[in-house]
């Protein structure tokens, strides 16, 4: 393992609730990223399916204290490399700053990656279109629709 991480911040006009609720259904997120399910609790198995049911990638919830932080294990096992770990940490609202509707602050972390990570040049890669994906149907009910999505 090594010392790199991969983090991004970004600021939705939202309520932190509406924000949980986006990043633990599994309807929005097969919208914004993919088939992912999991019930979201502590020790839960959270897992992503393409749509012949293959497992692309699995984890396990640790942490899940809504709505302010959710983080599970992250293990594409195809990869050949040990899992890592994604937290996502809700912000209090902030100062309203779009025609005053209410502003939070989402910040993703993901560490853990082996040396010489292939994986984490993909997940650098992802994370914007994921998170601006959601961003965007929060705000507006509409995805971006990226083409990697199942």
């Amino acid at each position: 393992m090594n010392d790199f991480a991969i983090t991004y911040v970004i600021y939705i006009a939202t309520t932190a609730k509406k924000l949980w609720e986006a990043l633990t259904s599994a309807e929005v997120l097969r919208k914004n990223w993919g088939k992912i399910e999991s019930e979201w609790t502590k020790g839960s198995i959270v897992t992503e399916v393409d749509d012949s049911g293959n497992v692309l990638w699995k984890g396990e919830v640790r942490r899940s204290d809504p709505p302010h932080v959710l983080s599970y294990t992250f293990d594409v096992t195809s990869s050949g490399e040990l899992p890592t770990e994604v937290t996502f940490e809700i912000g209090l609202p902030i100062s309203p700053i779009v025609h005053g509707a209410q502003v939070v602050q989402l910040r993703i972390t993901q560490v853990g990656f082996d040396e010489n990570s292939k994986l984490a040049a993909g997940c650098a890669r992802a994370w914007p279109e994921i998170l601006s994906s959601i961003k965007t149907y929060v705000e507006t009910g509409h995805s971006l629709g990226f083409a990697w999505k199942h």
